[in-house]
């Protein structure tokens, strides 16, 4: 129902005429705000900017003022010179609050203490509790000075500190122990730096309960303060009148986006069956509320004024959902593009539509330039370019006049259009792909629109029978859905995952999905040719990526104090770890990513170390692993050996007390290990014994994995 309200909004636009000048302004910001994500910023960079700004924006004035323009001669350089000045602004825009540019940012004073306000609803992993902290103040030796930026705080959860006791708006003491974010260590693992840093936060922190006190609280923004205050009181709704957990969980997430409840195999069902965005309120969510009232409205298209009385509470009706959703970022970007595009289809301006989006983006990224970089702000804007550009083409392609079939029809080719504007991103960004997205679709998301509406009523109605009996036909909705997202996960290859693409072939893919489309459109033999062209493209670099893969190649990942080795060829995986299972979270987190490119997760295979292993191609028993011809061993100073033997690389761990010299009275070795399980003196001690008699030593503390290609495949 979500799809078919979109395409009641989006109906007949494949003829975009029209002016859209915001398509040009928000092209020039985004190359802008490309640039700036691009460049490490510098003071003589940004004064080089800012005055570029002002010659540009000096050679305008000068230009308007000097010219008569009803002569129409220096239209093109005034245009040119407007996007010129929004690129720079967008430069200007990312750049201004990086600690390298921002004077004021915590990070560079010196202090020894720091007070910040909690700035988002603290989210609880396990036993600890992460939060971002605005920091306002920064006390050293010369007193206290008020400061700028913000931290990510991760806290111990103890008796002395339940989750309760933090809410957003709280002002909390805490020591300056900070740390900057750290890169990734792994291959394939997410960039969690660029992550927070798309959020600008910089430096995090790890901190016990009794590391921080709380010195107040309710200094947040109130407007926010209210709009948690009151999705908290109808999460407690939820939680009152849905007995069943996983039910509660749902309905909590997809109505309200309150996700801290939901489980990780609940949240893997939806996205291994491509329906995560039903669990991320967004655009659907809030076009299911403007598509409910505008049909309830109808009577009211009739007039003019009707029309505007019409947009104005569709309008407040759009916000005030936002505001009952606590104002998640995904939540406020989805209500101003539907608020730009409910008013260019209100007051008949439908072929304007990619003006509409255009706008909405541009004053977002206005806004918030660091948006560009936000996986949500991507996908969201790609699905509905996908549903605006492509389901005219099919709904012209395969037209139906049956008033039965035609939402059907409808619903199929939105989904489409969604998933081809989205899905190539998302499988660049998750290296997987839903195969069975549209009977997904059809039969999760459909049902998802009844227990939003469903929802909705039960928090309206006052406590009593009548809640009781929704809320029971509202759990019963769930579990069933859960139920059939279940059974269609069950299916075979339900999602193809190791997919791993390069920004550059995603780039292909879209060009290949536009020129099919104009193909379709226009029906010319050159758009033919050119989606032959991106065909030919895609193959050849997915043929040089086989050819590059199909070698062995060993990893030793850097897991923190843990180990974890994996082993890759043709097509194979097999992973020696300490740990104790493959559904550990740092093996998921750090790990699976790499191996997943050559295997899937059902096929590696798993060796607990200590535990004996064997194979065509791999061995291992104790500390010892041997590859084909190459030998690994671990070593911690406690293991003994009878003989002399002979191995590639050590993997030095957990501090050993001996000698270099000593181990190599027993063990012949190529290269040396030193993972994060040492000390850093530990680290010192061994590199400058390895230095002095010429042994290559890696350090995996603070640093990437170990990557070794073998020359030879294994036999």
């Amino acid at each position: 129902m979500a799809i078919l309200a979109e395409s009641d909004a989006y109906n007949g636009q494949i003829h975009h005429g029209g002016h859209a000048p915001f398509v040009r302004f928000l092209i020039a910001l985004t190359v802008g705000i490309g640039i700036g994500c691009a460049m490490v910023p510098t003071w003589p960079l940004y004064l080089a900017a800012w005055g570029a700004l002002v010659i540009v924006v000096s050679v305008f004035i000068t230009i308007r003022c000097i010219t008569r323009l009803r002569q129409h001669r220096y239209y093109n350089t005034l245009g040119v010179l407007v996007l010129l000045a929004w690129s720079i602004i967008g430069c200007l825009l990312t750049w201004q609050t990086d600690p390298a540019i921002n004077r004021t940012h915590f990070s560079r004073v010196e202090s020894k203490a720091l007070v910040g306000l909690v700035a988002d609803e603290p989210v609880l992993r396990g036993n600890h509790i992460r939060f971002p902290l605005a920091i306002t103040h920064a006390y050293g030796d010369t007193g206290a000075q008020n400061v700028t930026g913000t931290l990510m705080l991760t806290v111990r959860v103890s008796d002395s500190l339940v989750p309760e006791q933090l809410s957003y708006g709280d002002e909390l003491l805490i020591p300056s122990g900070y740390e900057t974010v750290a890169p990734p260590y792994n291959p394939g693992e997410l960039d969690y730096r660029s992550y927070l840093a798309g959020k600008n936060i910089w430096h995090q922190d790890y901190l016990g309960s009794h590391e921080l006190k709380k010195l107040g609280g309710g200094k947040g923004s109130p407007f926010i303060t209210y709009a948690l205050a009151i999705r908290q009181r109808m999460v407690a709704k939820f939680a009152e009148y849905i007995p069943d957990r996983d039910a509660y969980s749902v309905a909590s997430a997809l109505i309200l986006g309150y996700r801290a409840e939901m489980s990780d195999r609940l949240v893997q069902a939806f996205s291994n069956t491509g329906t995560i965005h039903v669990l991320s309120v967004s655009g659907m969510h809030v076009v299911l509320v403007f598509w409910l009232l505008a049909k309830l409205l109808w009577w009211m298209d009739r007039s003019k004024g009707l029309r505007v009385a019409k947009f104005m509470i569709l309008l407040l009706a759009v916000w005030g959902y936002a505001l009952l959703t606590g104002f998640s970022p995904p939540v406020l970007r989805a209500s101003i593009m539907v608020s730009f595009v409910m008013a260019a289809t209100i007051f008949g301006q439908q072929n304007r539509i990619y003006n509409s989006i255009a706008a909405s983006a541009f004053f977002l990224l206005l806004y918030e330039p660091k948006f560009i970089v936000d996986i949500g702000f991507q996908l969201s804007y790609l699905a509905v370019l996908g549903i605006v550009y492509l389901h005219p083409v099919m709904r012209a392609f395969f037209p139906t006049s049956n008033r039965l079939v035609r939402p059907v029809t409808d619903y199929i080719g939105m989904s489409i259009g969604a998933q081809a504007g989205a899905g190539p991103l998302a499988a660049y960004y998750f290296h997987q792909f839903p195969l069975y997205f549209l009977p997904a679709n059809l039969f999760v998301v459909l049902p998802t629109s009844a227990i939003m509406y469903v929802g909705f009523a039960l928090l309206i109605l006052p406590a009593g029978n009548l809640a009781r009996w929704t809320g029971a036909v509202l759990e019963k909705l769930i579990l069933a859905t859960n139920t059939t997202l279940g059974w269609i996960e069950q299916w075979p290859m339900a999602s193809i995952r190791g997919i791993w693409t390069t920004w550059w072939e995603s780039l292909l893919v879209y060009m290949l999905i536009t020129v099919v489309a104009m193909a379709i459109m226009v029906r010319r033999k050159q758009w033919v040719y050119g989606a032959l062209v991106c065909v030919a493209f895609l193959v050849c670099t997915s043929f040089f990526a086989a050819l590059s893969n199909t070698g062995p190649q060993v990893i030793v990942f850097n897991v923190r104090r843990n180990l974890a080795i994996g082993l890759v060829d043709r097509g194979e995986a097999w992973l020696y770890t300490n740990l104790s299972s493959i559904d550990d979270r740092s093996i998921g987190y750090s790990v699976l990513p790499a191996l997943e490119a050559h295997a899937s997760v059902d096929d590696i295979h798993f060796m607990v170390r200590d535990s004996s292993y064997r194979d065509q191609q791999v061995y291992a028993k104790g500390d010892v692993l041997q590859f084909g011809d190459t030998r690994f061993m671990v070593y911690d100073g406690t293991n003994t050996y009878g003989g002399h033997m002979e191995v590639d690389v050590v993997i030095l761990r957990n501090n050993p007390e001996g000698s270099l010299a000593t181990l190599l009275e027993a063990v012949d070795c190529k290269q040396l290990l030193l993972d994060g399980s040492n000390y850093h003196s530990t680290i010192d001690r061994w590199k400058a014994e390895a230095n002095a008699v010429a042994l290559p030593v890696y350090v995996l503390k603070d640093n990437f994995a170990y990557v070794w290609p073998l020359e030879s495949r294994v036999p």
